[in-house]
């Protein structure tokens, strides 16, 4: 795409584009690569005839799934067609419905649709087993050209709430590991052997050697090159016990670690590093769990994309996806949006900075699990203490981590684990003292607690969103925070009770949110000290009440009020409402205009239901 100049359209405008496979760019000649690459305007066309401009085509659009979509018109505005095939499998009467989609240029066998809607954030991408061809003159070679994939975005670290999953292209499912056979021990011959120098004498036998086999040592559960067993074993989580069972993760690991080309020359780290790694292969490349079996997905599937992961000659540095690395070192395992599944595994501290279970093969400081809804901690998060003092970035909203929060590392920087299974841990012991922490989201989760009061002292925290979260409680734990910019508690029926005055000593806030929750009294009038940092602020859907005080004018560079869904009297004062009036900045105004008690002439809208979400 940069030789075609399209970075710029396929990173910002709204597409939806269906990506081939790595394995359908490898069925094309290099002939053809080098006729698409040398003419620009035809490698721009053939990528073109990927994408849809200025739509999200969704899979439940398309013809073959109920949907009206029978063609597309994409972005080199050429018409590609959407065919169907079904069939019916023996174990089941339901019919399998197959989505090909076909391009003027395309000859069976056609583009397979193998995956679902993967949204990105700024369209949908879908999976294709082939490249699309549009119509053009008949060249030498006839084959279709190749389209080099758009290689996967690194989710962004800018404090903000995180957006939809970014787009990756995908490969082909790897092979699963081969696990190594113990090595033949050699017998000794049981026959003398036969000697020509030197005559022997007639009535002495030679010396034969015992017959036993040597008796591999018992400390050693599982054989191997020893130099990779004999380094491992030592870092081993649970002292090598793990190696017993074949079939465990750590043994598939320490099997894959063995596999690699001239690992017994390697030093001691980077043999760990291996088997850190290979250990979350193992346990989450289509691995079932709870959550799979729930869903009735009997063979769960490989991840996305695995580039290296698969290879036996690939340093993990050079880089495999979705690691990153420093002076040799792993720094960030960003597997966000990769379908894992099984349970994240532990070994991951193997790869801290520092710390008891620190080994020299990593000084990580990032894991991003985003968006892998199939994946599993197995509820324990004791390990998170333990990612060193380099750490600073963990992500996995939209997984299926359950248990309580732990102790998070003691530089966290943001945090983000909304939408999961979490139960508890929302606590003082969690959260003093973590100085460097910036970003923090709780959505989503059921913490059944209130909200701790060490987020009152901690420096740095300017973003905190614990939306939908089963927490209860007032609004006591926001006074004298030094640093926040942004709070949401959206969705809380036991957060209330009056409105603290004194929050609005927090001079740094910008976004405020406290809507459907159980908020009563009045508005304090000392709200309108919040001045001209506050940009927005959302109380709708509580119990508030009484006049709404002029003072909030004060905040005049407001962009946004709503407080409609409550019980107010009288009417919205003249000071508010010359703030909406252009160019003032005040644009979006919402209250309880046709409510008997009140009265808004200057409001945008009118109730919660009108009123934008």
């Amino acid at each position: 795409m940069i030789q075609a100049e399209l970075v710029e359209p396929f990173t910002s405008d709204l597409l939806t584009v269906f990506a081939p496979t790595d394995e359908a760019f490898a069925k094309l000649s290099p002939e053809i690569v080098a006729a698409v690459t040398a003419d620009p305007q035809l490698l721009r066309d053939v990528l073109f005839y990927h994408a849809v401009p200025n739509q999200e085509v969704f899979v439940k659009d398309l013809i073959c799934e109920g949907g009206s979509l029978d063609k597309l018109t994409m972005a080199n505005q050429e018409d590609t067609s959407i065919q169907c095939s079904s069939s019916t499998p023996d174990t089941d009467p339901v019919p399998d419905v197959s989505t090909f989609i076909v391009g003027n240029g395309n000859t069976s066998p056609f583009a397979m649709v193998v995956s679902g809607d993967i949204i990105a954030c700024n369209g949908v991408v879908r999976v294709i087993h082939g490249v699309l061809t549009p119509a053009v003159d008949p060249v030498e070679p006839t084959d279709v050209p190749v389209v080099s994939p758009t290689p996967p975005p690194v989710a962004p670290v800018t404090p903000v709430t995180p957006t939809e999953a970014p787009v990756v292209s995908p490969t082909p499912a790897p092979v699963a590991p081969v696990e190594t056979a113990a090595p033949v021990i050699p017998i000794a011959p049981t026959d003398p052997p036969v000697e020509t120098a030197v005559p022997i004498a007639p009535t002495e036998a030679p010396i034969v050697a015992p017959t036993e086999a040597p008796i591999a040592p018992t400390e050693a559960p599982i054989s191997g090159p020893p130099v990779v067993l004999q380094t491992i074993q030592p870092v081993a989580l649970q002292g090598g016990a793990e190696f017993a069972d074949p079939n465990s993760y750590q043994s598939k690991a320490l099997a894959r670690t063995e596999e690699q080309e001239g690992i017994a020359t390697l030093p001691p780290f980077k043999i760990i590093q291996y088997y850190a790694l290979y250990s979350i292969h193992a346990a989450t490349f289509g691995v079932g769990n709870v959550i799979t079996e729930s869903e009735g997905i009997l063979t769960p599937p490989g991840w996305i994309v695995s580039q290296g992961w698969d290879q036996t000659n690939i340093d993990p540095c050079a880089p495999w996806f979705g690691i990153e690395c420093e002076d040799d070192l792993v720094t960030e395992v960003d597997l966000f949006s990769n379908l894992l599944t099984g349970a994240f595994p532990p070994e991951v501290i193997l790869l801290a900075s520092d710390g008891d279970h620190s080994t020299g093969a990593g000084k990580l400081a990032r894991i991003d699990l985003f968006d892998n809804m199939l994946l599993t901690n197995n509820g324990d998060n004791s390990w998170w203490p333990q990612l060193g003092s380099a750490f600073g970035f963990l992500f996995f909203k939209n997984t299926a981590f359950s248990g309580s929060l732990a102790r998070l590392p003691e530089n966290i920087q943001e945090f983000d684990c909304s939408f999961s299974f979490i139960s508890g841990g929302l606590n003082d012991a969690n959260f003093q003292g973590l100085n460097n922490l910036v970003f923090a989201n709780f959505d989503g989760n059921a913490y059944n607690s209130t909200v701790p009061s060490s987020f009152s002292s901690l420096p740095n925290l300017e973003f905190l969103y614990i939306v939908d979260g089963f927490i209860s409680g007032d609004l006591s734990y926001m006074i004298g925070m030094p640093a926040m910019r942004e709070h949401w508690a959206d969705t809380n029926p036991g957060l209330g009770g009056p409105l603290p005055p004194a929050i609005s000593t927090v001079n740094t806030l910008e976004s405020f949110s406290i809507t459907s929750c159980s908020f009563s009294g009045t508005i304090p009038s000392e709200f309108g000290d919040f001045g001209f940092v506050m940009k927005q602020m959302w109380m709708y859907d509580n119990d508030l009440s009484g006049t709404v005080p002029s003072q909030l004018a004060n905040m005049a560079a407001l962009r946004l009020l709503q407080i409609e869904g409550n019980a107010f009297t009288g009417s919205m004062p003249a000071e508010i409402c010359a703030n909406a009036v252009f160019p003032k900045p005040l644009e979006t105004l919402g209250a309880d205009c046709f409510d008997e008690n009140f009265s808004c002439d200057c409001c945008t809208c009118c109730s919660v239901q009108e009123c934008p979400i």
